[in-house]
């Protein structure tokens, strides 16, 4: 199995760069929290007419019907250029509707979020019965997703946010990551509750295309980071020399090379696997946030230790990218802990050593 990019996911990687490069710049994602709803909808627009959206939606429902290296490739230069809308999460749930019911509000929602015409912010329901939501915006509706069990999977949509003190006292507001505008609804209003049957595949598929993007999303931070605190320390010189001669940056600044080289071909791997149905993809997937997390975190760290003082001031975007990743990785987290990954893990290799 070879885990390097085909000529058609380098031109896809290539185009996915010069796009957020040109229409996404840092600029534009530092002033995400305050960005007006109709320039968030027109920038979706434009991120439909690339028909990334749609990447993982079946050909059948008007989608791209690829897999997951391309939507990791995609996610990957989200991560990247601070995307601030949430493009991973309504990539990962097209399929699920696409699938679930083939007409009626459901498939009304998909065909709109493919044709650029509406997105749904992230709603992660909480214990409390509130809800934290990523991508949060004044007009935006929010998606929860919530399995019932028994093959039964809950649809909820919620109504939109209306700006300053907007539904249930909610607005969208800068949290950790200032590049992802957030809100907290104590008492989310849900405008319609649908349920559809799913089985226990299409969940556990859904579940494991949001944790490999996740990690690619982080991946991509966490990978902009070190080229920024390589090019810095190539720079910045002190006694007249650059301070990338010095063992302990140039060696930090290589561990974490590989170690984000690692996740990346651990994410490829079971990028792969899912996409072949492999009966090891479930496994394979749980390593990639484990690696994922583990050397991002230590990246941006470092990226922000090369910049010395620098790097916490408003004017270097290194902080922006240790925000990022500190976001992403809580998000992977409030899924399972690298404790859990880990015996997962273990669960997995002992019941192969016993089927052997």
């Amino acid at each position: 199995m070879t885990f390097s990019l085909n000529e058609d996911q380098r031109m896809l990687q290539e185009a996915a760069g010069r796009f957020l490069a040109d229409r996404h710049p840092p600029s534009v994602a530092r002033a995400a929290a305050g960005c007006p709803a109709h320039a968030r909808l027109a920038l979706w627009r434009e991120i439909a007419e690339q028909g990334w959206p749609a990447l993982l939606a079946p050909t059948g429902h008007d989608g791209l019907g690829l897999g997951m290296r391309e939507a990791w490739v995609v996610a990957e230069a989200a991560g990247r250029h601070f995307l601030s809308l949430p493009l991973v999460a309504n990539m990962v749930v097209l399929p699920t509707l696409c699938e679930s019911i083939p007409a009626g509000p459901v498939a009304q929602w998909a065909q709109a979020m493919m044709q650029g015409e509406m997105y749904f912010a992230d709603a992660a329901m909480r214990p409390d019965g509130s809800a934290f939501i990523e991508g949060a915006g004044a007009g935006v509706p929010a998606l929860a997703l919530r399995c019932l069990g028994s093959g039964s999977l809950r649809l909820e949509r919620h109504a939109p946010l209306s700006g300053i003190g907007g539904t249930a006292g909610a607005s969208a507001t800068a949290g950790l990551d200032p590049t992802m505008p957030v809100a907290r609804v104590a008492c989310p209003d849900v405008q319609e509750a649908i349920e559809v049957q799913v089985d226990a595949r299409m969940w556990r598929r859904l579940k494991t295309r949001m944790t490999l993007l996740r990690s690619a999303e982080l991946l991509g931070a966490a990978s902009a980071a070190l080229d920024m605190a390589a090019a810095y320390a190539r720079e910045r010189r002190q006694f007249d020399r650059a301070i990338g001669a010095n063992q302990a940056i140039k060696h930090r600044l290589a561990d974490d090379w590989m170690a984000l080289d690692d996740a990346r071909l651990a994410g490829m791997a079971a990028a792969a696997s899912h996409d072949a149905d492999a009966p090891s993809a479930d496994r394979d997937s749980l390593y990639v946030p484990l690696l994922a997390v583990e050397g991002g975190r230590r990246a941006v760290q470092n990226a922000i230790q090369v910049h010395g003082a620098l790097g916490i001031t408003w004017e270097c975007d290194a902080h922006l990218y240790l925000k990022r990743v500190l976001r992403l990785a809580a998000s992977l987290h409030a899924e399972a802990s690298c404790t859990e990954w880990l015996e997962r893990i273990w669960e997995g290799a002992g019941a192969e050593r016993v089927a052997a």
